[in-house]
Parts: C-alpha cells; sequence; structure tokens
C-alpha cells in the first residue's frame, strides 16, 4: 500500500491581493509536496480561500458588489498568482463551496448537541482586521493591534462560545509530543495561552449576515474560525456521503503536515486540535510554524506600506528565482529578511556562479574533450566526491523529511561547491594538455555525476529549470530518481546541446 502524505497553507483572506509572505507559505508546502512524490508518496496538497466575515462583507459594500462577486475577482488573482509560481496543488477549496458550508453546518451542530458549544454574551476587544478576539497582552495602551497595527474596537453581542477552558490537560499533553515546531513557538503557546488558563472561544456573530448560518439559530453566523479551520478536513470530504479522501489521507498511518505563518499559530495549535479531538480526529503528526519576512528591520505588512506584491515580483524575475530564495534564505525558526538586493546576490551567488557555472563548465568540457560522452566504467566509487554525492543525498532526505528544507538545500550547495573547488584543483584543462585522458574522464565523470546529484536534490524548487539542467549533462530527466543515483543506474547519452541556464541578474 502506498504510503500517503498531506500539506496544507491556511486557506488566505481574499480582501486584497496576496503578498510575499502567503507565497512563502505556499512554496515550502508545494516544494515538500514535490519531495514527497519522489519519494512515491500518495499526495494530497491543498490550499485556498477564507471568504466569509465582517471585513468582507464591508469590502463588497465600498465596491458596490455582493459579497460573492467580491471574493471571486479575488480568487482569481489568487490562483493565477500560484499557477505564475508554478504551484501544482490538488484542491483550492473556498469556504463558499457548497461542500464546504453543509459540512460546517454538521460539524457545529454536532458539537452543539455534545455541549462542546454553548448560548452566551460577549465583551471585550475586537480586531475587523484580523477577525480575531484579543487579549490585553496583544495589544498596546491605545489598544492597537501588535500584529497589523489597527484600533481594536468594543465588542459585545451574543454569542456561542467553544468550550476551550475543558481542553487545557490534553493540550499539555499534545504539545509534550512536539507536533508544533519550532520550540520556540511552542514554549510561546504554552507559556502565554495554555498554561496561563484558557478562556472560552466565541464562534458566532449576529452583527453581520455574509458567512455560514447556523442552522438551530439562524441569526447566528458561524464565526472564521470553525469556518476556517474545519476546510482542512471538509476538502477531503468530512460532512459528505464520500469520505474516500479523508480515510486516504487523514488517517492514524499517513503523514500530514500543516504549515502556517507565526501570527495564526495559536488557532491552529490550540483550536485546531480542540476541534479534531471532538470530531474525534487525528492531529496532526506536524504543525510547522514559520517567522515572518522582514524587511529594514520591519515585518512586512500593508499598513507599513513595506509589502512586495508577487506578481510584480515574477513579472522581473524567473518563479525558480523567487522559489529558490524563500527556500535558501527564510528560515522556518526564525524571522528571515527580504531585500532586492539580498534577493539578487543569492541568485547570482548560488544559482549563476554556483550551480549554473558548475553545469556549464562540466558540460562543455565533456563536448569539448570527449565529443559529449564520457566512458562511465572509469567511476572510482571510492573517490571522496563520489562518497560526498552519495552522503549528500542522505542528509538531504533525513533534513526533507524533518521538514528542515532551508538546510538541506544548503547541503546540496555545499557539494556543488566543491565540486566547482575540484575543478580548480585537477585542472581538466591540463590534464588534456598532458594527454591523460584517462584521467581526465574519471575527473569529468566525477563531476557528471554530483552535477545530476545536485539537480535532482533541486527538482522541487527549480520547477522550470531542471528539465534542462539534467539534459545538459546527457541525461532522460525521467530516468533519474533517488535509486537510479545511488544504485548507479544511468544512462549517459551524447551531450550536444550548450544551454545557459541561469543568468546572472544585473543589479
Amino acid at each position: 500500500m502506498k504510503k500517503t502524505f498531506f500539506v496544507s497553507t491556511p486557506i488566505y483572506y481574499p480582501s486584497g491581493n496576496l503578498h510575499i509572505g502567503h507565497t512563502y507559505t505556499t512554496t515550502l508546502a508545494d516544494v515538500m509536496a514535490r519531495y514527497k512524490k519522489e519519494n512515491f508518496y500518495e499526495v494530497f496538497f491543498l490550499t485556498g480561500s477564507d471568504e466569509h466575515g465582517q471585513k468582507i462583507e464591508q469590502k463588497a459594500k465600498e465596491n458596490n458588489i455582493t459579497p460573492k462577486e467580491y471574493v471571486n475577482e479575488v480568487v482569481e488573482t489568487f490562483k493565477d498568482l500560484w499557477n505564475k509560481l508554478d504551484i501544482n496543488y490538488d484542491r483550492f477549496i473556498r469556504t463558499t463551496d457548497e461542500d464546504h458550508i453543509i459540512a460546517v453546518q454538521k460539524i457545529f451542530s454536532f458539537l452543539l448537541k455534545k455541549d462542546l458549544i454553548y448560548l452566551s454574551e460577549y465583551k471585550g476587544k475586537y480586531c475587523i482586521s484580523c477577525e480575531e478576539f484579543l487579549t490585553f497582552e496583544q495589544m498596546d495602551k491605545d489598544f492597537v493591534h501588535n500584529v497589523c497595527k489597527n484600533v481594536a474596537t468594543d465588542f459585545q453581542e451574543e454569542t456561542y462560545m467553544l468550550r476551550v477552558s475543558k481542553f487545557q490537560k490534553y493540550l499539555q499533553d499534545l504539545f509534550k509530543t512536539n507536533f508544533l515546531v519550532p520550540e520556540s513557538r511552542k514554549n510561546e503557546m504554552l507559556n502565554s495561552f495554555i498554561n496561563t488558563g484558557l478562556e472560552d472561544l466565541s464562534v458566532t456573530r449576529v452583527s453581520f449576515s455574509w458567512g455560514i448560518p447556523v442552522l438551530e439559530n439562524p441569526k447566528h453566523i458561524v464565526y472564521v474560525w470553525i469556518d476556517a479551520l474545519s476546510n482542512y478536513i471538509t476538502a477531503l470530504g468530512f460532512g459528505s456521503d464520500n469520505t474516500e479522501l479523508l480515510e486516504k489521507f487523514w488517517s492514524e498511518d499517513g503523514e500530514i503536515l500543516q504549515i502556517v505563518g507565526k501570527e495564526i499559530t495559536r488557532f491552529h495549535s490550540i483550536y485546531w486540535p480542540i476541534l479534531l479531538n471532538s470530531l474525534n480526529l487525528k492531529t496532526p503528526n506536524k504543525l510547522l510554524s514559520h517567522g515572518w519576512i522582514i524587511s529594514g528591520g520591519n515585518k512586512m505588512s500593508k499598513s507599513l506600506g513595506n509589502v512586495i506584491d508577487p506578481i510584480e515580483l515574477l513579472k522581473s524575475y524567473s518563479s525558480d528565482a523567487v522559489r529558490f530564495y524563500i527556500i535558501n534564505n527564510l528560515p522556518t525558526d526564525r524571522d528571515g529578511e527580504w531585500t532586492e538586493e539580498l534577493f539578487i546576490e543569492s541568485f547570482n551567488t548560488n544559482l549563476a556562479n554556483n550551480v549554473g557555472n558548475l553545469i556549464s563548465r562540466v558540460s562543455n568540457m565533456i563536448i569539448k574533450y570527449f565529443n559529449g560522452k564520457l566512458n562511465t566504467k572509469l567511476l572510482d566509487k571510492n573517490h571522496y566526491l563520489v562518497r560526498m554525492g552519495l552522503e549528500t543525498i542522505e542528509k538531504y532526505k533525513k533534513l526533507m523529511d524533518n521538514y528542515e528544507m532551508n538546510a538541506a538545500i544548503k547541503e546540496v550547495l555545499k557539494l556543488a561547491q566543491e565540486c566547482n573547488k575540484f575543478i580548480e584543483e585537477t585542472k581538466p584543462w591540463n590534464l588534456e594538455k598532458e594527454d591523460k585522458l584517462e584521467e581526465l574522464n574519471e575527473t569529468l565523470l566525477i563531476l557528471q555525476k554530483n552535477i545530476l546529484i545536485v539537480s535532482y536534490l533541486l527538482k522541487p524548487i527549480l520547477t522550470k529549470s531542471y528539465e534542462n539542467m539534467i539534459l545538459q549533462m546527457g541525461v532522460n530527466p525521467e530516468k533519474v530518481n533517488f535509486d537510479s543515483l545511488t544504485n548507479n543506474k544511468i544512462d549517459f547519452e551524447t551531450i550536444s546541446k550548450k544551454l545557459v541556464l541561469f543568468e546572472r541578474i544585473k543589479k
């Protein structure tokens, strides 16, 4: 039976265009999905849009259109961006999808029947922008939300509450399993929310109508977090007549990875496990909460005016360049820096000078000295660089299996650097002058084999360039996999084309 892997991004709020932070999360998920497919997993990659709520209702009113018309327009821009970035998802779920609406109503009714939801009154501070009730620790003295910098409003109305306070012990036990990474985020959730005493959560609103009505009390609209969080299972058929995908991808044996930005970690690490536990479903194997993208010392946000539009970025640079920077330069365990200068420097140093230059030099020498084809029987399997190539595969797989994509790519780039260093040390052009053709063949063969390894390990990231990287080594891309690389089952053809893979970006 094939192993299964489910990976998701949060569903994004269509109150405006997506920015580079959304691109960051979605690229992480796409790279992991592609990597798992190379390991013969059956993969389901989910993304989508969270389309209900007061802010959407307001935006639609400002534009003199219905909320559905408003979100329809924005969602098309989302899909266009993912297409340009070569994001290969399996479903784009919308909270306005009929199957999702029906399932959310069933979930709410089930929790109501179990007395995990009860009718009450809620009074406090509310951030319309983030659709979030705030604690005083989340605001400054003027009630400005620490995250979005918008002023929270006074809120008081009848609401249904989720009995979050019942689940403190359950969450404390769950957090001992290290399902949330990185460690710093886990400690923050425990110290700021779980261990200090959990408060019940408001899960409906009556002051607006754009959302899913509660069947038992239709003036109440299911508030964002039960609606939005449920998407991960409703997309797989929970609450429908066909639960085949749910049974396959949300099974005890399946691997479930959910990737979120740190600003919504509380909802995904506290309320989401509570919902799953209440529905007798398993908790994800891992919740990866990545950091923010910092620019000029500040978190990127619309209010600060330092947001990067990924569509504009992709007009200037390739999708591979953007995907590479995200994986290589934005480690998930801390905040990452983004400036155009750093972006260009990273591309030129790592892809143009290191990987691209290596492939170009070696393919040119194979063509020049051996008419495009080496004698593959001359490979010294005990050579330190051959061993390093195989060790790099093992290190890479171990890191990727642990979702440490940034560290994994560093191992690949290190191998490419060693190959470039090896060229400078062996000086293949001198071997040719001295007529040491057997030694020259062996030198280039070692390099050719390692270039295949470097290229293949970058395949989940460099989706547009990969095929030409492999063709430049005279190999059919479809024949390259972990098995063929580790067991020397590669059939080399004659290299004939000289392709420019990564042209340096001029500042």
